[in-house]
């Protein structure tokens, strides 16, 4: 397991270096732009209490939308160049690791250590710039259901980098299928948003149990276990669903 992270960690070092525009700071601005584009509007309209309530919102989903695209950038383009590219062989020859679930858990890890350093990045200017409590935050309840959201993040990136033919397949379903399932956290959750018709239907969909779960955590600073539960089997699934059914070329 050890030579299979170093390898692939030198590989992402070696890329993010070179690429660092694209991989490093893109995913950074494009949480802080999502903000700020909230941010100031609302800041020159609602009062100072209606704010309050607005402005931790706006950071948790500035959070997501980090997290979710260096996650998916790291780990669904991964798997895309590995099933496509002959760029990959000299990590073949090390073992052949790619036919081990290791191979899976050494780029998920890589994939989730990027992804929260991009976060803590994120979360620290934000908190900075805006002064925000903390008094309302289930810190313990967050990571657990940002953990749990990061995980089916790298399994449904996964999936998507294995199974779609064209790269530039991966930017369209990232900006018009996964990132609009990060409006609906936080924000878009208060009572008398749209989704409140439909909590039924949105339920049988994994983004919706652990963003809704993290909202309360993080908005109310309450634990609710129903969600707990319900995400933590959904992780649970997509993780098997992606490591048992989709395999790169060769697998057994």
């Amino acid at each position: 397991m050890s030579n299979v992270f170093a390898a692939l960690w030198h590989r992402e070092i070696t890329i993010y270096r070179r690429q660092f525009m694209t991989m490093g700071l893109l995913p950074i601005l494009t949480g802080l732009i999502f903000f700020f584009m909230f941010f100031l509007p609302y800041k020159s309209l609602l009062s100072a209490s209606e704010m309050s309530q607005i402005v931790p919102a706006l950071v948790l989903d500035s959070l997501l939308l980090t997290l979710l695209i260096t996650i998916y950038e790291t780990t669904a383009r991964f798997y895309w160049e590995t099933q496509r590219s002959n760029g990959m062989a000299s990590l073949y020859e090390m073992g052949r690791f790619h036919r081990q679930p290791s191979f899976f858990i050494a780029q998920s890890g890589i994939s989730m250590l990027k992804g929260f350093v991009h976060l803590i990045v994120v979360g620290s200017i934000l908190v900075f710039v805006t002064e925000m409590s903390f008094t309302q935050i289930n810190f313990q309840a967050s990571i657990v259901f940002i953990l749990l959201g990061a995980l089916q993040i790298v399994s449904i990136s996964k999936i998507i980098g294995l199974l779609v033919k064209h790269v530039d397949s991966l930017g369209k379903l990232l900006y018009a299928g996964l990132l609009p399932m990060m409006m609906i956290s936080g924000l878009f959750l208060i009572k008398g948003a749209p989704l409140d018709y439909y909590p039924e239907f949105a339920l049988y969909f994994p983004p919706y149990n652990w963003m809704t779960g993290l909202d309360v955590a993080f908005l109310q600073g309450i634990i609710d276990y129903g969600f707990l539960l319900i995400c933590l089997i959904e992780t649970i699934f997509l993780l098997w669903l992606s490591a048992t059914f989709f395999h790169l070329d060769g697998d057994s």
